[in-house]
C-alpha cells in the first residue's frame, strides 16, 4: 500500500474514532471511557490556548503497540477493555484506543494530539470559516471537558478541547514526555494562517523548511514542509528520549522501522522518524535547554 494510501486511511480512522455515528451524540464505549479520564491530576487552572495536553493513539493492536512503547520508552501501559491509559512514571500522557478503518487495507496506525482552547463552540466556528471541517462535537466528556474533532485546511485531524481545571502547566519535558508536535504540510503559509484564526498563534518563525508557531511568546507547535506527492497530511507528535541514535537500534530491535534516522534530516542531527509495529508514525529526539540554544 501506497504512503499516500495508508495516511488516507489513517484520516478515516482518526474520523471513526470520535465521530462513530455521524447522527448521534451519544458516546461509544471507548469515548464514555476517555470522557472519565481527566487530561490532567493537576490542572493548572489556565486555558493555555493552543497548547498540546494530550495524545490518542488509534491503533488495530492496542495490546501489541502497548508492548511495544513500554519496551522502548519505559512507559507504564495500564490496559482497560475500551481504553488503554499510558503514564510516564506517575504522569498520565496518552490514551490508546481500537480503531479500524472500514477499508480493509487499511494498515497502521495514528497518534492524534489534542490541543487547548478557551472555547470550544467558538472554535468551531473558526474552523469553518477558515476552510476546516467539523468531524465531531462540539460534546461535553465529563471529566475530560468539552470537546471537538477538526479537520483542517489541508486534511489533518486534531482534538481540541476546552480541558476541565484548566490545561497542565508548562514545565519542560522529562525523558520519555511529549517534548512537541509538528503538522506536515506541503504549503505552510496557506495553513499557518489557518490556525493563527483557529488556535491564536500570534508569531510565526520561519526558515526554509520549517516553521514555529507561538502564543504568547511560547513555542507551541512547528510546521515541516514535505513532498508535494504527499496527499494526506497529519500532526506528528515527539518524545523526548535520552539519546537518538540508541533510541533507534532499539526500535529496530523491537520490531519498529526507522524511517528516517539520527543525522538525516537537515538542521537537526537530533531527531529520527520512527513506526511502531503496525506502521504508526512518531518522532523522537534528544534534547536539552543547551541543545536548544545552540539551534536557534
Amino acid at each position: 500500500m501506497s504512503s499516500t494510501t495508508q495516511l488516507l486511511s489513517l484520516c478515516l480512522a482518526s474520523a471513526l474514532f470520535l465521530t462513530g455515528c455521524a447522527s448521534s451524540e451519544q458516546l461509544t464505549p471507548s469515548q464514555s471511557k476517555m470522557a472519565q479520564t481527566p487530561i490532567t491530576a493537576q490542572p493548572s487552572g489556565e486555558v493555555l490556548p493552543g497548547k498540546f495536553i494530550w495524545h490518542d493513539l488509534l491503533t488495530p493492536d492496542p495490546e501489541k503497540a502497548g508492548q511495544f512503547y513500554q519496551a522502548l520508552f519505559g512507559w507504564h501501559i495500564e490496559h482497560h477493555p475500551d481504553y488503554t491509559l499510558v503514564r510516564n512514571g506517575d504522569k498520565l500522557i496518552a490514551g490508546i484506543v481500537k480503531a479500524e478503518s472500514s477499508n480493509q487495507q487499511a494498515k497502521g496506525g495514528l497518534w492524534l494530539p489534542t490541543v487547548s482552547v478557551a472555547d470550544v463552540d467558538a472554535t468551531a466556528s473558526l474552523v469553518t470559516a477558515n476552510g476546516g471541517k467539523i468531524l465531531k462535537g462540539p460534546l461535553d466528556m465529563s471529566k475530560r471537558g468539552r470537546a471537538l474533532l477538526i479537520r483542517d485546511a489541508q486534511n489533518a485531524d486534531l482534538l481540541v478541547i476546552a480541558a476541565k481545571g484548566g490545561a497542565p502547566a508548562d514545565v519542560d519535558a522529562a525523558i520519555g514526555d511529549w517534548l512537541w508536535d509538528e503538522l506536515w504540510s506541503k504549503d505552510p503559509a496557506a495553513i499557518e494562517s489557518f490556525y493563527a484564526a483557529v488556535l491564536g498563534y500570534d508569531q510565526v518563525l520561519d526558515s526554509d523548511n520549517y516553521s514555529v508557531l507561538l502564543r504568547d511568546e511560547q513555542w507551541r507547535a512547528g510546521i515541516r514542509r514535505v513532498r508535494d506527492e504527499i496527499e494526506h497530511l497529519l500532526w506528528v507528535p515527539v518524545v523526548r528520549v535520552a539519546d537518538t541514535l540508541a533510541t533507534t537500534q532499539r526500535v529496530t530491535e523491537l520490531g519498529g522501522t526507522v524511517k528516517v534516522n539520527a543525522g538525516e534530516v537537515p538542521g537537526n542531527p537530533h531527531i529520527a522518524l520512527i513506526a511502531d509495529p503496525v506502521g504508526t508514525l512518531l518522532l523522537i529526539q534528544r534534547w536539552s535547554p543547551a541543545i536548544a540554544k545552540e539551534e536557534l
